[in-house]
């Protein structure tokens, strides 16, 4: 297996979708402020992309190019299987506009009041600009919130804990309440099992390792990888190449993620051996074996160790599409409008179930044959 090139200064990765393939891009959302606007304002009206507004290296022939910057001074941003793209810019703007305001009883994202959540999106739009419904985008930029929240108040707490230390873009009242919090048996128990878990029960002092792909996002390696293949990984691929010392794909940081492996080997050979009167390996989804091998979805929905690649190779669970459909954000479609959309993707799934399953036949067919020809 050969190894990904490093991405340098000058290299920037492109995610494409179908859309962006097309030579004629759909009006962009009329709605969005600009960084000198308060949410209040008038809004301002942003040209189509690829109309003469735009520069020749913002959209090269009608392509919305994701990362460049608009003429307005926001970025353009594109929800990428889920994920808003580029993630590092995005994150870093969320984490930057939480410090705006902060709740003294958001001890997490949940307890975060919903208005205040939609004043940290109706923030963000200051500095970003898309092509896509703001539905769509606000569920992706919920995840990622959720996540920079927790992280926001991780490193407050350490900061705390470790250096006697306060963080002075929190208000005083904040920090009090949020103390006080720290401070109570209840959350302390948890602190404990979680700190213990992350250590996977080892006495140590420092946590282990899980993964050996630095600061990088799963996603972003999952793009390296690609380049190096000149095709999309599977997913028992990114996580041998992240899971290994040094990347060279035999020496595993450890017992548990060499055990996760052996286990995909073991369904690998299970799954692929051929059917009776045939000596042709059966084809096998490699996608599938490490959901199998890790044990599919936790009871948070999410897979392990993948990370923020997940949506790049399994589609979203159906508690996902609940969650969007009950969306508290405006103009979010409930359930039963969303009900014959999906009954028609269901028909579809089944035949191409259909589908796979002939041309699965047809192979082993013609194995017979050609075993059958040599004989």
């Amino acid at each position: 297996m050969r190894m990904p090139r490093r991405q340098t200064s000058g290299q920037q990765i492109m995610l494409r979708t179908p859309e962006m393939s097309q030579q004629s891009t759909p009006e962009m959302s009329q709605h969005h402020h600009t960084p000198d606007q308060t949410p209040q304002n008038t809004p301002c009206q942003t040209p189509d992309p690829g109309t003469p507004g735009e520069s020749s290296s913002a959209v090269i022939n009608g392509v919305w190019k994701v990362g460049t910057m608009h003429d307005d001074g926001r970025i353009r941003v594109e929800v990428i299987e889920g994920v808003l793209e580029p993630s590092n810019k995005c994150s870093k703007q969320t984490s930057s506009v939480m410090f705006e305001r902060l709740e003294h009883k958001g001890f997490t994202w949940k307890l975060v009041s919903k208005d205040t959540k939609l004043f940290y999106f109706e923030e963000f739009k200051k500095y970003f600009i898309w092509r896509q419904s703001d539905d769509l985008v606000y569920q992706a930029w919920l995840q990622s919130a959720s996540h920079r929240y927790k992280d926001l108040r991780s490193r407050a707490r350490a900061k705390w804990e470790k250096k006697n230390q306060l963080d002075n873009r929190i208000g005083k009242n904040v920090w009090l309440s949020w103390i006080e919090e720290w401070k109570t048996p209840e959350c302390m128990a948890k602190t404990e099992i979680k700190r213990n878990n992350r250590k996977g029960g080892a006495d140590v002092n420092e946590y282990p390792a899980t993964h050996t792909g630095g600061s990088s996002s799963a996603r972003k390696t999952a793009a390296l990888l690609a380049d190096d293949y000149t095709r999309d990984p599977f997913s028992p691929e990114l996580f041998l190449y992240t899971h290994t010392k040094n990347h060279d794909m035999k020496t595993f940081i450890d017992e548990k993620s060499a055990k996760i492996y052996e286990k995909i080997k073991a369904l690998r050979d299970e799954r692929s051996r051929p059917v009776d009167g045939s000596s042709t390996p059966r084809p096998v989804d490699e996608n599938q074996l490490y959901y199998d091998a890790v044990g599919g979805r936790n009871s948070r929905n999410k897979i392990y160790s993948i990370g923020s690649s997940q949506n790049l190779f399994y589609a979203p669970s159906s508690s996902t599409i609940a969650h969007i459909s009950n969306s508290s954000y405006p103009n979010s479609q409930d359930y039963e409008k969303l009900q014959p959309e999906l009954e028609v993707m269901k028909e579809r799934m089944k035949e191409m179930d259909a589908m796979q399953q002939r041309m699965k036949d047809m192979e082993n067919l013609l194995a017979r044959m050609s075993d059958n020809q040599n004989q």
